[in-house]
């Protein structure tokens, strides 16, 4: 019989045909519509209904958009409830098929019942709006000058589970990775999101051009700060790196011989919080990016620009650093690449996706992970007499005036104090209680926060040439590392909550109170 026979036959099933669907993808789309008719006339709803769901663990596979068609057909609760569990449990889809399932539950009605797969939905309909395609995708970042980077910030809004299928449709045809594409993966594997980072370390493994993404394999080889992946990449490359290999082979990041021109480095504020700018040339182009660093979650959000000429760079780098708003040092580099090596260390998941190919462009390649600067040269923290830190805990504090506790606990003993005292000041003697009280219920986890900060500042003060203020902060900084130190009467634990209550009396006066924005978003 010939293989395009439609007749009744022994295996004559739904099974039977969805089989020979799946076994010929080369099948033409006339042919594959046949089938469907044939599945639609001859069997009865439900035995198709059933046939489909057992196959709808695999969205990826050449039958898939036969599954969808017959689910569209034939849209039972049973079918729809199969098909939003099956998409749940794929999360790495090519986000073009993801979409086409999500339409079918959509265009039932049963995504009001699946919100999570309804923001999924969301996000893919954003994501091809804008892009138009995954294949437009890969033409931006072949061909455009600027496309790699945009294309890696493009990311960075995107959920992390429809981020990796994005990923995955960049390979999901089988093409062998072209040079911007290859290098995209590569920056994508430093990602700090694990989902993120399995799925372009999955999508280089599984370029069909063996030698295709080796230069991606070495560099990681050499320089991923992640054991593991390095392991998995050394295995990859299939010999030791070495020097002599990497001569051999050209390693694909870029700035190697970019120079460090400028760097401004921010005060942090009251939160925690500081801006690093670093400008860096490399053959003629500058680039200059902007890194937003918090002392407990480190790198929080990068951006930048690469501009073609030393006029449009200094402009760029105005525009960009504008409104920074708070106490600036320029041009310690090794103060800037020290923090942001410091802030490396404390990155997590949400870590912006192109935090790498700034790094790379401005930094270097090989910057990598290292404790926060912790010292001064030819001086000893420990020499600092202690009856003279109440005295330096108040210059800093003084130096940093937005260095509060504004929590609504806070506020909530500041108020008792009110009631109980009227008008007179908080003190530490009389208000031994709520001193210890707010010290035990919030300070003393959040002491490591504020000796972050203290480093940091320490380097700021150094290099602004405040060499007492750098001492200073060094050396509460020194103590609050260790555990004798943290205790309620430590002086900087007694002028911080001095402080906080004192600013948050002051806020009430003015009708200023954080708890009515937590009951707010309590209701």
């Amino acid at each position: 019989m010939d293989s395009h026979d439609t007749r009744e036959t022994a295996d004559d099933t739904p099974e039977a045909f969805l089989d020979r669907l799946r076994a010929h993808p080369e099948w033409s789309d006339r042919r594959r519509d046949e089938a469907l008719e044939q599945i639609v006339s001859r069997f009865p709803a439900a035995i198709v209904v059933q046939a489909v769901i057992d196959r709808l663990d695999d969205l990826g596979g050449p039958d898939a958009e036969i599954l969808l068609r017959l689910v569209e057909a034939n849209p039972r609760p049973e079918l729809l409830r199969a098909l939003g569990k099956a998409l749940a449990d794929q999360p790495g889809l090519p986000p073009e098929r993801a979409w086409e399932a999500l339409a079918v539950l959509d265009g039932a009605g049963a995504l009001d019942d699946l919100p999570a797969l309804a923001d999924r939905f969301e996000e893919l309909n954003e994501i091809l709006d804008d892009d138009g395609s995954v294949q437009e995708l890969i033409e931006q970042i072949e061909e455009e000058p600027d496309g790699l980077w945009l294309a890696l910030q493009g990311l960075g809004p995107v959920e992390p589970e429809v981020r990796a299928e994005i990923i995955t449709g960049l390979i999901a045809e089988g093409r062998p990775l072209g040079s911007g594409l290859s290098e995209f993966l590569r920056l994508l594997a430093y990602a700090h999101d694990p989902e993120t980072r399995a799925a372009a370390l999955s999508a280089l493994a599984a370029d069909p051009n063996p030698l295709g993404a080796h230069g991606a394999w070495l560099d990681l080889a050499r320089r991923h700060p992640d054991a593991d992946v390095a392991l998995k990449a050394r295995r990859r490359v299939g010999h030791a790196v070495s020097t002599t290999n990497e001569s051999k082979t050209r390693l694909p990041s870029l700035p190697e011989r970019s120079r460090l021109e400028r760097s401004i480095v921010s005060a942090v504020d009251g939160q925690g919080r500081g801006t690093i700018v670093l400008r860096a040339e490399h053959e003629g182009e500058r680039a200059t990016a902007v890194f937003g660093c918090d002392v407990t979650r480190g790198i929080i959000d990068v951006f930048g620009d690469v501009a073609r000429d030393s006029t449009t760079a200094e402009e760029e780098l105005g525009e960009l650093t504008g409104n920074l708003g708070r106490d600036v040092v320029e041009n310690d580099h090794p103060l800037a690449l020290g923090l942001l090596a410091g802030c490396l260390t404390l990155c997590g998941p949400e870590t912006p996706p192109a935090l790498r190919y700034w790094i790379e462009a401005t930094a270097g390649p090989d910057l990598r992970p290292a404790p926060f600067p912790a010292g001064l040269v030819g001086w000893n923290p420990s020499e600092l007499p202690f009856e003279e830190m109440a005295g330096r805990t108040r210059d800093v504090l003084d130096a940093c005036p937005d260095w509060l506790d504004e929590s609504p606990l806070t506020y909530e003993l500041a108020e008792e104090i009110a009631l109980r005292e009227g008008e007179s000041p908080v003190d530490p003697r009389r208000d031994v209680g709520a001193y210890r009280f707010l010290f035990e219920r919030r300070l003393r986890s959040q002491l490591e926060h504020y000796r972050r900060m203290l480093l940091w500042m320490a380097g700021f003060w150094r290099s602004d040439g405040d060499d007492k203020l750098a001492r200073s902060a060094l050396g509460l900084a020194w103590q609050l590392a260790d555990a004798q130190h943290v205790v309620p009467g430590h002086p900087f634990a007694v002028a911080l909550t001095t402080r906080s209550l004192t600013a948050a009396r002051e806020g009430l006066k003015r009708g200023l109170d954080p708890r009515n924005a937590s009951r707010r978003g309590g209701d």
